[in-house]
């Protein structure tokens, strides 16, 4: 048996997707979505129409009313925040506990990244819900490596532990895979794009020649991210950014820079949609 293999066989259970998300993912790749037959199915689902409301009376969209209804809140915060809302739930949903691991910081951190993505997908030409969902995704390999083996967690969930690619050498040492390959096994078993697979994959080697653009649109959100959350000032963040990830995507230093503070507006109320 595969290391791959092992990890999905001692999962207690393989966490599943909402029906709604998956036939949402599945729309991503098209231009003519029914979005009335999607509110249809949202509507069907209280955790979700919660969610949609919720979001529609945040003060990001200024409402001077209280909406109470799903279409008015569709038609206040368009479809690509529908998308969003949609998608983070179930996936937060999908995965609600996990022993030694602070789920509200993890699908905040995973919803900042998951918009960075987005804001910087647009500016590269890549799908930018791909983008999204890859962002919001690229570290669930870690919560399945955490759930298979209780055991080794402790060692990956220590107080100042090993993160980013350090984790991932730990990760291998310890299993035989680490969270980027588990991520993106995930992502097949519940059938996302294959290019959502490809962005988690291959986010911590963006320069790999298997990797898409979408990874190294990626390793940017996750370092980006990483700088808001430590309230880094924007041209420190950019600074940190590699040279080479820059180049493989034709980023310029400077245009980055403003892009993050765009991002840090957008960012500021991520914390009231968190699961």
């Amino acid at each position: 048996m595969s290391p791959m293999e092992k990890l999905f066989a001692n999962l207690p259970k393989l966490p599943s997707m909402p029906k709604v998300v998956q036939e949402l993912i599945a729309s991503l790749v098209k231009e003519d979505i029914d979005i009335g037959t999607l509110v249809d199915k949202v509507k069907q689902d209280q955790a979700l129409s919660a969610r949609v409301l919720q979001m529609a009376n945040s003060s990001a969209y200024g409402s001077s009313q209280k909406v109470g209804s799903i279409d008015k809140a569709v038609t206040m915060i368009g479809l690509s925040a529908l998308r969003s809302v949609v998608i983070a739930s179930g996936m937060s949903r999908s995965i609600a506990k996990v022993e030694g691991v602070d789920l509200t910081a993890f699908w905040r951190y995973a919803q900042i990244c998951a918009a960075v993505a987005r804001a910087f997908g647009k500016r590269e030409g890549v799908n930018p819900e791909f983008a999204y969902t890859a962002g919001l995704m690229h570290r669930l390999g870690q919560l399945i490596i955490i759930m298979a083996y209780p055991a080794a967690a402790r060692q990956l969930t220590r107080p100042n532990g090993p993160s980013g690619r350090a984790l991932m050498t730990v990760e291998e040492s310890l299993i035989g895979i680490d969270h980027a390959q588990a991520g993106a096994e995930l992502a097949i078993r519940w059938q996302f794009p294959e290019e959502i697979a490809n962005a988690i994959r291959w986010y911590a080697e963006p320069l790999n020649p298997a990797a898409a653009p979408l990874a190294a649109v990626i390793a940017v959100a996750t370092h980006i991210t990483a700088g808001l959350e430590a309230k880094t000032d924007a041209k420190i963040i950019a600074d940190g950014l590699e040279e080479d990830v820059l180049n493989r995507l034709s980023l310029e230093r400077e245009d980055c820079i403003w892009r993050i503070e765009q991002c840090r507006e957008q960012t500021a109320n991520v914390a009231s949609l968190t699961a």
